[in-house]
């Protein structure tokens, strides 16, 4: 590999001038790995170069062993799950990474200075000694600013069943974060090398790999990693496969940026089950169908920002579902075109979208630079946004994750938050609304039941003879679950009803399952629980970026964003990083919004109250010009007046509940369709919690409306955002014949078979 070492030295020249100004450290891998195809053991050996981009002299080196999360339930992983892996007990599969040898390479003579004596694994999270997921080396001497430090790595790794993010399932294979991997040292702070915790995922400095796998010969054409294939060649009973990330073309090549590429990962998979279906993104394709997004972009960015990069897609689909490879390549080209048009081009040739075998669904749902994998089943269509909306969120993740490199420990929402975003958006533009279905023994059906019954509960168990308590504890189960039976006594034809949902409220629907547990800007393994977690890192984030989106105005969002992405290219950024350069970008001050929405858990109920009446005839007692009072009998005639008839007195009152304050619009229509816009002002909600609108019109008041374009995405509850003179009396109604519908077909089926 001499050669790549000279072609590495110099590509990293290049990256390291062009992207100095951002980027604090690199680090660069050559790995060379065995598998064993029956044990499913690696073994595998690595020089790690790594350049001190800090101020400081360095004088250790701290790596993540990843799969040690999955090697007894006395790590911090397995505990912090509960011995559960997405769901599933932990009781074999067990997976493990051992070092078995770590040297200095001398920069002049380079002749090997052995370091593992100085070896000792780290747990500087939760001080659980158990875990073997962090550890370090001592340097004889320390790592000056702007020097190279190159260490050889040697180590065997046992790959877990697949039960979460890694491992083989039969002869499928996804192998991610196999490999001893360099944590980030970061000026001030030292070594960021966390512990692998249940709710965090990874981080790590940008560099190239070139890595050479030797695997059993059944997975020749079949074995695909980061970057792309470099040579494959076959010895006897083995297949050697060579990979480069970036690839050789793109090490060289500035992107739209100006910088030029490199990635912080390598994740391989091979599978002889595969079906190799090769693809074209085309943005002028794309261009063609969405003018006045490009229109958009081009009015909010200028017509120098717009340039993406043909790049050759790779789906990698199972035999069972090969019609679904092009629906994998038309979601991957909608992530790569929107994300391109709105945070800057991809800047890779290629990326290879997975399909990951059945048994191996904990594979699904992940994304490594230029190689993601997705998750779908059979019998769908696109708008059930399977797998569509998995395929467009982690290929989204070659943005933010692959292309600027936050903290996923310390920050995750920074990553998954403002993917969600975009995935939403991008999915609603290309599929529209989604479908809801039910499944019964695993087939869709169209529609949802509009309640639940008492069938999921203890009486329903008694009642469809599911399960009949007994003395001491042991159940009697006459009739075993089933799908089909199931479907005969939902009845889904004549008690579902047709459900279409757009994704971006979804994602407020996700904020309000846990709104306020913590702030977003909270460690991932800090948060009081998953569900915390979950919602803080996705869909709140999303929704907090939506209403940001109304609050600075969309041309503003569109260039604080694009601002924030393309100055992080390759780089490491914190949340303090975004709100700064985002308002840099925005030409907006609003550090206001990301301390109250980012860093607290104030929530706000924003609500419309309104009462108007006919403003009354004079009568009474009238004073005169003159101080005489005058008293005013009105006709009968007078009052006999249109019920529409003015003037009209009306006071509309704006009440906000909670702590979070946010302008509001506020829309006001008259029977003659004629508006009054206004807008409620964050400083009016700083001095009261209310504000109050008196006033006398000609017209009949017939609806005011709170956030009358539905963008505030943080109100708590938007039924009471609007009034409307005239109500739909025959909504409750309808609801209420498809429940009793539900109900009735229920104990129907109880009384006719009891199961």
């Amino acid at each position: 590999m001499l050669a790549a070492a000279l072609v590495a030295s110099l590509t990293g020249s290049i990256w390291a001038a062009q992207n100095a100004a951002r980027s604090p450290s690199r680090t660069d891998y050559e790995i060379t790995a065995e598998l064993d195809g029956d044990t499913k053991i690696l073994t595998g050996a690595e020089t790690v170069s790594w350049t001190n981009g800090s101020g400081e002299t360095v004088s250790d080196l701290w790596f993540h062993l990843y799969l040690n999360a999955f090697s007894n339930n006395r790590s911090t992983h397995l505990v912090e799950a509960k011995g559960k892996l997405r769901d599933t007990e932990m009781e074999e599969g067990w997976g493990w990474s051992r070092v078995t040898s770590i040297k200095l390479v001398d920069p002049d003579t380079k002749a090997l200075k052995d370091l593992m004596p100085s070896f000792k694994y780290r747990y500087p999270d939760d001080g659980n000694e158990d875990d073997r997921t962090v550890f370090s080396v001592d340097l004889p001497s320390g790592v000056p600013p702007g020097a190279t430090v190159d260490v050889r790595v040697e180590w065997e790794a046992q790959l877990p069943r697949v039960r979460r993010r890694t491992g083989y399932k039969d002869d499928f294979l996804l192998v991610a974060q196999w490999f001893p991997k360099l944590g980030v040292y970061e000026e001030g702070r030292g070594w960021n090398c966390h512990q692998f915790h249940m709710n965090s995922e990874f981080y790590s400095n940008y560099g190239n790999y070139d890595v050479e796998l030797d695997l059993p010969a059944k997975y020749e054409g079949k074995v695909f990693g980061s970057g792309v294939q470099e040579n494959q060649r076959v010895s006897g009973d083995r297949v050697i496969v060579r990979f480069l990330a970036p690839s050789t073309r793109d090490r060289y090549d500035a992107d739209a940026t100006g910088k030029v590429p490199a990635v912080h990962d390598f994740t391989w998979t091979g599978d002889p089950r595969y079906r190799i279906e090769r693809f074209m993104f085309d943005p002028a394709e794309w261009e063609e169908q969405y003018p006045e997004e490009v229109a958009f972009a081009r009015a909010a960015l200028g017509e120098d920002r717009i340039r993406m990069r043909k790049v050759d897609v790779t789906v990698l689909i199972q035999p069972e579902r090969a019609d679904q490879a092009r629906r994998h390549f038309r979601a991957t080209s909608a992530a790569l075109f929107f994300y391109g048009l709105w945070f800057g081009e991809y800047p890779y040739e290629h990326v290879t979208v997975i399909d990951p075998r059945w048994g191996a669904r904990a594979a699904g749902g992940m994304e490594y630079p230029t190689l993601f994998t997705c998750g779908s089943r059979c019998f769908t269509t696109p708008d059930m946004y399977v797998p569509e909306s998995v395929t467009v969120h982690e290929c989204g993740h070659q943005f933010w994750y692959g292309l600027v490199g936050n903290n996923e420990f310390e920050a995750a929402w920074l990553d998954e938050g403002f993917n969600s975003y975009a995935d939403s958006e991008v999915l609603w533009r290309v599929y529209g609304p989604r479908r809801a279905t039910t499944d019964f023994a695993r087939l869709p059906v169209d529609g949802v039941a509009v309640g639940s019954t008492f069938a999921e509960g203890k009486t329903g168990e008694i009642l469809s003879l599911r399960r009949i308590p007994l003395p001491f504890g042991i159940p009697l189960k006459p009739v075993r679950p089933s799908g089909f039976l199931d479907r005969w006594r939902a009845q889904p034809r004549l008690t579902f009803v047709k459900q279409w949902s757009d994704p971006r409220w979804r994602d407020r629907s996700g904020y309000l399952s846990d709104p306020d547990s913590d702030p977003i800007d909270t460690f991932a393994w800090e948060h009081v629980d998953r569900s915390s977690y979950r919602t803080n890192s996705y869909p709140r984030t999303a929704a907090a970026l939506r209403t940001l989106q109304e609050v600075v105005g969309d041309e503003e969002f569109l260039r604080g964003m694009r601002h924030y992405s393309e100055t992080w290219r390759y780089d490491h950024p914190y949340p303090d990083d975004f709100f700064r350069t985002f308002q840099e970008g925005a030409g907006v001050d609003c550090q206001w919004y990301f301390e109250d929405v980012f860093r607290s858990t104030k929530t706000g109920d924003w609500s419309v109250e309104v009462s108007q009446r006919v403003r009354p005839r004079k009568r009474g007692f009238i004073q005169g010009q003159g101080g005489v009072f005058m008293e005013h009998r009105p006709e009968e005639e007078e009052d006999e007046r249109d019920e529409d008839e003015g003037p009209w007195l009306a006071e509309v009152v704006l009440r906000r509940d909670g702590g979070l304050r946010l302008p509001l619009p506020v829309r006001l229509t008259f029977a003659d369709g004629t508006t009054d816009d206004q807008v409620w002002t964050r400083a009016e909600q700083e001095q009261e919690t209310w504000k109050k609108l008196v006033f006398e019109t000609e017209t009949k008041l017939v609806a005011v409306e709170l956030d009358p374009e539905g963008r505030n995405f943080l109100d708590g509850d938007v039924s009471n955002n609007r009034w409307y003179h005239e109500v739909d009396s025959t909504a409750r109604w309808r609801w209420g014949e498809r429940v009793l519908s539900q109900a009735q077909h229920y104990l129907h089926w109880i009384g006719g078979i009891g199961g």
